[in-house]
């Protein structure tokens, strides 16, 4: 049962988020930048979902659901996958380039950023993944950064 979604980038080229239904509350959908950008990781948009609509977004989109506030929600999820641009320069060697600056607190993750204790406290039970994140990588990251297990 998930009741929120940490951040992350979807395994698609294009993601399509149908909202089924169900009786809810909260839940909704926060959005950064993309992989690679200087923007990854800051916010951009926050989308509520309505039932009988789709939302659809890149997969190198970051984003992450909200908790749900209250009842229950439905949603269909398609990963679409294009074989002519896996095989592109584009696909498999992405730019990335420096982060403009420290992120929005609403755009880390605990599964992927180096940094995410800094910004939020570890989720109880998620703890384990201090250090171990990826994001954002070595020689990219904003002027100042600090891992979340240096000291301030």
């Amino acid at each position: 049962e998930d009741l929120g979604l940490d951040m992350h980038t979807d395994d698609s080229d294009v993601t399509f988020n149908v909202c089924l239904g169900l009786d809810f509350t909260g839940a909704g959908i926060q959005f950064c930048g993309l992989m690679g950008a200087p923007n990854h990781r800051q916010h951009t948009y926050t989308y509520q979902h309505v039932k009988g609509t789709c939302v659809v977004h890149l997969g190198r989109k970051r984003h992450g659901a909200d908790d749900i506030a209250s009842g229950e929600r439905l949603n269909m999820i398609l990963w679409n996958h294009s074989s002519t641009y896996r095989q592109s320069t584009e696909y498999n060697e992405p730019d990335y380039v420096q982060e403009v600056g420290p992120p929005d607190a609403v755009c880390v993750s605990y599964t992927h950023d180096r940094d995410f204790g800094i910004f939020k406290d570890y989720p109880v039970g998620k703890e384990h993944f201090r250090s171990k994140g990826w994001c954002p990588p070595r020689d990219f990251e904003y002027q100042g950064f600090k891992r979340d297990t240096e000291k301030p």
